[in-house]
């Protein structure tokens, strides 16, 4: 009987894989340092190319996740606007199987491709792919960081549960190859790897909502679009104070998103690091060019500050140590009344030798700046003197406040101590440093609280435009002239097609209790189902603050309109053909965009403007990338379907790359003489893995916390198992459970045939189970050192220099470890 394992290599005569070699059998014959080369160089640009697919791929992960809906609220029982998606659900699933397409698929291709007989390559490459993640990406993330700096991981629950799940995900492979039935997976071992995946998503799932303790409490962030004139001043005044005056207004943007600090997925940092290798489109804030001016900037100022601080201290320390003066100054620099006080006073106290009688002059004065009081109109213009007598060590000023019933800002004004003298010829006296004090007048009249008179409206189409007017109401007070931002937001409907697009100001006179925004609607005949858009309030002036418990709570007001088709023209079927066919609305903002897609990809950074100001280095990698750019420029827009369209599509435009991988990959293997496993743990793995490297380095300099450096990884290798392995074998162990043992398969394990007769999916466990061992031993000792150096120094990145090299120089042996017994191991076997 033959035996199967006689066919010829890939790389030799009659030997051929899914796709490649295109030369056939003339192919063969070339030399093999001239093949090792070709194969390499393309196997290295398909690394690329995927790299780049999965950019798009991400970004429809993006859209999916994204989704919002509106939920009763069960405590103040009103509608609210939330994401579909849970964060820790997306990132266990969409986000997983992102980042990881390419070794999932690699599996799954290797199995259909190989008549569903088993490979090597496709469970090497997880499992290498998982040793570099855990142990490669997290010592370069733990050396990235300054020296002392300190950055924790923020879900530690989920992060228990993903990484238990991730040890026990591989040691579960090995009881399967070694222990139940050796080298046959059975068909219940399959289906059980497989819903490990879902029980993993349930559990951390559970854990992210409170079910195992406290309930996690959100990020708290500004999102810049939504912040009003108050909130930016004050960010503006972090920033000059971070960061310098010297900044253009590019930079003040970027600066802004960077004191934000919102949390960023990690599909987003995936995808600046693709965009870095491809010479694509910045991501704002992460690796766009402002980004490292600012932190110069940053450390510049800090450094300078320090200087000025240290100086400071200095020279009031000498001045104070003289005993034989008379000090006088005010007991704070910064006062604040209400307006309605009427007479303010103001404490002055004095220090050094208090046996001296001592006059002290004052007076007011106001600012020239915008926002300062003037005098007259809210504040007396006064001056007059203090006499500190011998033994007194406090006194007080008093000025007059001016009251009115018309609402303004926090105003401000000053007093100043212009003289202080002793009568004593030999103890002088002298102002402290606190000569002068700032006083704030807060505006006691209520300006109200703004919020939509209904918080849904319903609204039927007609024949004709109709205008539509939702009511805006103010409460809790009337005083001064108040406004707000109001605009449209698409959902469902969209502006241009179904309904103007609104973008104004809205303005209420002293006393005026409501005021109206105005949306066309427009006539289409709809047979589609009822669609729906927003009209949001944001951005309050003249005191003005939004109901927090309406929908949008404290930073905005949500109104949602509904636009319910015209009945008499609606009958029941054509309701439900509406919610089969598409939302020609999407399609037509689709095809604008794709047009946008093309152009990005032609020009190096996405745009004529940013390609004039690229790198000569910049430009190489975009030239090289071009090719591929333009292919999957092709892939439909985020526009269409809500996503999934460009989802799936990218998804197998994925696989198409990864069947040229999988053939790469065994031809390189073959010409070199080593084999699919260690081609699988080494360059696949690494080529595939690259790109999160990048990724998680620049997530861990970037982000408050170690969750979308490190937190995710151990995710992503539990889901390479349960999908990337699970899927496969299942459908392997189900196949050969149907099918029974065909002359096939037992000429290809003629050694198994006595053990197994009624057949089976059979796995070679000599090479894979080693290498899950080993890898398994590593992991464990990886978080070994992550839980220590989260006891001793408090957080799992960073820390002293010293440490941060010890821990990933041990992590980086560690995975050369790995890689050194795997392949010595196989190299026996073999």
């Amino acid at each position: 009987m033959a035996n199967v394992t006689d066919e010829p290599k890939i790389c030799e005569k009659g030997g051929s894989g899914l796709w490649l070699p295109l030369g056939g059998d003339a192919e063969a014959e070339w030399p093999s340092e001239l093949k090792i080369v070709l194969y390499l160089l393309g196997l290295i640009y398909c690394f690329l190319g995927v790299a780049i697919i999965a950019d798009v791929f991400m970004s429809a992960i993006e859209k999916v996740t994204s989704v919002k809906k509106q939920v009763m609220d069960k405590e103040t029982q009103k509608k609210v606007t939330v994401k579909v998606w849970n964060d820790t659900v997306a990132n266990l699933t969409l986000m997983a199987l992102g980042s990881s397409a390419p070794e999932i698929l690699l599996s799954i291709i290797e199995l259909v491709g190989a008549d569903f007989y088993s490979g090597s390559l496709g469970a090497s490459t997880i499992v290498g792919s998982a040793a570099f993640n855990l142990l490669g990406i997290t010592a370069v993330c733990i050396a990235a960081l300054p020296d002392g700096e300190l950055k924790r991981i923020k879900d530690q629950k989920v992060f228990a549960i993903t990484g238990t799940f991730s040890i026990f995900a591989y040691l579960w492979m090995l009881v399967i190859l070694v222990a139940f039935s050796e080298e046959m997976v059975e068909p219940w071992e399959g289906v059980l790897t497989f819903l490990f995946f879902p029980l993993l998503v349930a559990l951390s799932y559970m854990a992210d909502i409170g079910m195992f303790g406290s309930v996690r409490k959100p990020t708290e962030h500004l999102v810049l679009s939504q912040a009003t004139p108050e909130q930016l001043a004050e960010l503006m005044m972090k920033v000059r104070q971070d960061f310098g005056e010297n900044l253009n207004e590019e930079q003040v943007k970027a600066a802004l998103q960077h004191e934000l600090r919102q949390r960023r997925s990690r599909a987003v940092y995936r995808v600046a690091a693709v965009r870095d290798m491809a010479g694509g489109k910045k991501v704002m804030g992460i690796n766009d060019k402002n980004r490292a001016v600012l932190e110069a900037n940053k450390i510049t100022n800090s450094l300078a500050l320090k200087e000025a601080a240290c100086t400071n201290a200095f020279t009031n320390e000498v001045a104070k140590q003289n005993a034989k003066m008379s000090h006088v100054e005010f007991v704070s620099s910064r006062f604040s009344v209400l307006e309605s006080v009427g007479k303010a006073r103001f404490g002055m106290r004095r220090y050094g030798d208090p046996s001296v009688p001592v006059n002290v002059l004052w007076k007011t004065k106001s600012g020239n700046e915008a926002g300062c009081a003037k005098a007259g109109k809210d504040f007396h213009m006064q001056e007059g003197n203090v006499e500190f007598e011998p033994g007194t060590m406090y006194q007080e000023v008093e000025v007059e406040i001016i009251d009115d019933d018309q609402y303004e800002d926090d105003q401000e004004f000053y007093i100043e101590i212009t003289s202080a003298v002793s009568s004593h010829p030999e103890i002088s006296a002298s102002v402290g440093e606190k000569k002068e004090a700032t006083v704030v007048i807060v505006d006691d009249d209520l300006p109200g609280l703004l919020s939509f008179e209904k918080e849904e409206v319903h609204v039927q189409e007609s024949t004709q435009k109709q205008m539509m007017e939702i009511c805006v109401r103010r409460r809790m007070g009337a005083s001064g002239e108040i406004s707000c931002k109001v605009r449209t937001e698409d959902w469902s409907a969209k502006a241009g097609h179904d309904y103007t697009k609104l973008e104004e100001e809205l303005r209420f006179t002293p006393g005026q209790m409501e005021a109206f925004a105005k949306v066309e609607i427009m006539p289409k005949g709809r047979y589609e189902s009822t669609e729906k858009f927003r009209i949001i309030l944001e951005e309050p002036a003249g005191g003005a603050k939004f109901d927090v418990t309406t929908d949008g709570g404290a930073e905005s007001c949500v109104c949602t309109v509904v636009i319910l088709a015209d009945t008499k023209n609606k009958p029941l079927v054509d309701k439900i053909f509406s919610t089969l066919s598409p939302n020609w609305d999407e399609v037509l903002l689709g095809n604008a965009a794709w047009m946008d897609q093309l152009k990005e990809a032609v020009y190096c950074g996405g745009s004529a403007e940013e390609q004039s100001n690229s790198t000569w280095f910049e430009f190489v990698l975009h030239v090289l990338s071009l090719p591929w750019k333009l292919i999957f420029a092709l892939v439909p827009p985020t526009e269409y379907c809500g996503g999934w369209l460009c989802f799936f599509i990218a998804l197998a435009m994925i696989g198409c790359v990864t069947i040229i991988i999988g053939d790469l990959a065994s031809l390189l293997g073959c010409s070199m003489q080593i084999s699919d496993l260690q081609t699988a743990i080494t360059l696949v793995a690494m080529g595939t893995s690259l790109p999160d490297t990048f990724a998680s380095r620049t997530a861990a300099l970037q982000d408050e916390y170690a969750d979308a450096s490190i937190g995710n990884v151990t995710g992503s290798n539990s889901v390479n198992v349960f999908l990337g392995i699970g899927l496969p074998w299942m459908i392997g162990a189900i196949y050969w459970q149907v099918i029974g043992p065909t002359d096939a398969w037992k000429a290809k394990y003629p050694d198994l045939l006595s053990v197994y007769p009624d057949g089976g999916f059979i796995v070679r466990s000599t090479g894979l189970a080693f290498s899950v061992a080993v890898f398994s031993c590593c992991a464990v000792v990886c978080f070994a050192i992550l839980i220590a150096r989260r006891q001793f120094l408090g957080g799992e990145l960073g820390g002293p220099k010293t440490l941060q090299y010890v821990s990933g120089g041990v992590l980086g042996c560690l995975w050369a470890l790995y890689i050194g017994l795997s392949i010595w191991n196989d190299s026996q076997g073999s």
